[in-house]
């Protein structure tokens, strides 16, 4: 069953580095000041870690800031591959990952990437 658990943010490999150094800088501080605020991550869980299909500035920032962990909606890998998806595919795009999770029928992670394409 997916769920919204606290991982570290270290064990989380995210999409791509952090491109925009004045929003990294801003997430930091809020985060120092206030925690983490808003939506969970989207992250898939493999054999040794956690591949985030959302948020590479916030775990960035989370890192930045020293949090020890940070909330994640969950989805197994093999879930994925149940439904034959690969999780490293549709890593570039937005629309190919809400596909791909769509096809699993998870709510809660079509909601979370929606509001990903949002911000």
């Amino acid at each position: 069953m997916n769920t919204i658990v606290d991982v570290q943010p270290d064990i989380i490999k995210p999409l791509h580095e952090a491109r925009n150094q004045r929003l990294l800088k801003e997430l930091a501080n809020d985060m120092k000041e206030n925690g983490w605020q808003g939506r969970p991550l989207l992250v898939i869980e493999r054999q040794s870690d956690y591949l985030a299909w959302t948020g590479s500035h916030r775990i960035a920032a989370a890192r930045k800031a020293g949090l020890s962990s940070v909330p994640c909606h969950v989805i197994k890998e093999r879930e994925l591959i149940r439904h034959g998806l690969d999780a490293e595919w549709g890593h570039v795009d937005d629309t190919d990952r809400l596909k791909a999770i769509r096809k699993i029928g998870d709510d809660v992670a079509i909601h979370i990437m929606w509001q990903e394409g949002r911000d």
